[in-house]
């Protein structure tokens, strides 16, 4: 009986999960399915310390760093070329690619217009030039704006 519980409640899982992939933004079931992992991961570490397997606990905790901390990556890379001098500002090409207009702005590829301005006014308040912001930077963010809504 509890096998036919769980499985009827695996395939309800399963079902649902279709549903939402097909009806909800790609940006949405990414969101969904990251913070699916992450609950996954933090299920196995919390019954592996339950269990007493302290050691074992340690590799899901690792593959949870980069998921929960994404910023410490990205500013290892801002440190990377510093030379003593600051991050580098790599030089443009002109233009400037969908996927990476997305990733500047944090938002998904096919996302809204209201996601785009919305990540564009947080990113521009934070570092504007007049409030100690790099003005390399408040460019590349108008350049990801501009070519994601198509301007």
């Amino acid at each position: 009986m509890t096998y036919l519980l769980a499985g009827i409640g695996l395939v309800l899982l399963i079902w649902a999960f279709a549903w939402i992939s097909i009806n909800a933004p790609a940006s949405r079931v990414v969101r969904w399915l990251k913070w699916g992992v992450v609950g996954f991961l933090i299920l196995v570490i919390l019954v592996l310390l339950a269990m007493g397997f302290f050691r074992p606990a340690l590799l899901p905790g690792m593959l949870l760093f980069p998921i929960l901390f994404p910023w410490r990556r990205r500013m290892a890379d801002s440190f990377s070329g510093r030379a003593g001098f600051g991050p580098q500002q790599p030089q443009s090409s002109g233009s400037m690619t969908y996927k990476e207009a997305a990733e500047i702005l944090g938002v998904a590829p096919d996302a809204s217009d209201e996601e785009i301005k919305e990540a564009h006014r947080k990113l521009m308040t934070a570092n504007h030039p007049d409030k100690g912001g790099s003005a390399w930077f408040a460019s590349q963010l108008n350049q990801a704006r501009d070519t994601l809504l198509g301007n």
